[in-house]
């Protein structure tokens, strides 16, 4: 599957603006979780504490962000019930968001490259279990819409600074969650795309999902013949 088709058609619903927004939103809800901890707590070690502020001060600020023509923020209760987290719709286009914190080399796509994702979508479904729920599948069979996860990463909670992000990940996984990546790309390799947005095609999501599942359908093929 080509990547730079995902990229084009994730530009093509959610406009730079509303882009821009939403990264600055996270940029704000991460420096205003950095001040309150560092006001709270004196003694109680921050890698208890940050990782849930940081999170919900993000799902808030995201919630808070105002609606426009073809792009909501919605708030979804998380299975098993205890939590909320904020559901973008941008068109053909539904993003959530989770912050990953940096412990490692984040996973790339070259030697051992299918354990590391395995390994990291396992942490994220440990943390954020709805992202992995049937809600909200790339290819449910009355889902029109592209599921993509927007992942900011934070610096370990023992050392670093956690007022900003350090980076962010855009990720279209799989259908089955858990081996593969149709997209993990750095958000600023988006900015191009928007820069040729006269140029971008006018891709239909149902077009877009069968050449993504003709591509889960060669990759299982070729796996299943190598073995």
């Amino acid at each position: 599957m080509n990547q730079e088709e995902i990229s084009r058609f994730i530009c093509q619903e959610l406009p730079r603006h509303h882009l821009q927004s939403v990264l600055e939103s996270i940029e704000a809800a991460f420096n205003k979780s950095d001040r309150h901890l560092k006001d709270t707590y004196q003694n109680v070690p921050l890698a208890g504490p940050g990782p849930q502020s940081h999170h919900y001060m993000v799902q808030e600020a995201l919630l808070g962000l105002p609606g426009g023509e073809n792009f909501e923020v919605i708030s979804r209760a998380t299975r098993p019930a205890g939590g909320h987290y904020a559901l973008i719709r941008a068109g053909s286009l539904q993003i959530t968001t989770s912050i990953v914190t940096v412990d490692r080399v984040p996973p790339v796509r070259e030697a051992k490259f299918r354990r590391d994702l395995r390994v990291e979508n396992e942490r994220l479904q440990q943390q954020h279990p709805d992202f992995f729920a049937p809600f909200v599948p790339p290819f449910g069979p009355n889902e029109d819409s592209l599921h993509a996860l927007l992942l900011p990463h934070a610096a370990k909670w023992t050392e670093g600074d956690h007022s900003s992000p350090l980076g962010y990940v855009i990720a279209v996984p799989y259908s089955d969650h858990r081996t593969r990546y149709h997209l993990w790309a750095e958000v600023g390799q988006l900015w191009r795309y928007y820069d040729e947005e006269g140029e971008l095609p006018d891709v239909a999501y149902p077009t877009l999902r069968d050449r993504m599942r003709h591509a889960e359908s060669d990759d299982q093929s070729e796996e299943g013949g190598s073995e």
